[in-house]
């Protein structure tokens, strides 16, 4: 999709995350004419958090399955100490002002011993491969 579009990208992810699972519990509960009444709030947004587990835990497993009937290994993830590495996006966005963009993904790179890493922030994947021009020099790859 076109970059110009991230308001339209930004609507549409709001709507994938928020929309879809409301009305998915709302149908639900109608098919059912179940009426929630002051507990609604509460049993909506635990629902929509509850969604979301569930279909990241599901695509997960559905990856690692695929991943392992092709023989291959999962790419290592950056664990962080909070959810959805929000210290490690902190920490990034920290080294952002005062370094080179490079110089972040290759302390992580360093820190995993790898060539490729998945950041993982907020949940969604993000895969860096290590790009450098002389890789004889580089410790990583030493063996």
């Amino acid at each position: 999709m076109n970059p110009g579009y991230y308001r339209f990208r930004f609507f549409l992810d709001l709507v994938r995350v928020f929309v879809v699972p409301v009305l998915a519990l709302h149908y639900a509960l109608s098919f059912w004419q179940y009426r929630l009444g002051t507990l609604s709030l509460p049993v909506y947004s635990s629902f929509v958090i509850g969604w979301a587990t569930v279909k990241c835990v599901y695509v997960e497993s559905r990856k690692r399955r695929e991943a392992l009937s092709l023989g291959a290994r999962p790419i290592p993830q950056v664990v962080g100490k909070w959810p959805g590495n929000i210290d490690v996006l902190f920490k990034m966005m920290r080294a952002f002002k005062t370094s080179y963009i490079q110089d972040v993904y290759l302390q992580l790179f360093e820190e995993y011993q790898c060539t490729t890493l998945n950041t993982r922030i907020l949940w969604r994947d993000n895969v860096r491969p290590f790009r450098l021009v002389a890789p004889h020099l580089h410790p990583l790859f030493e063996k």
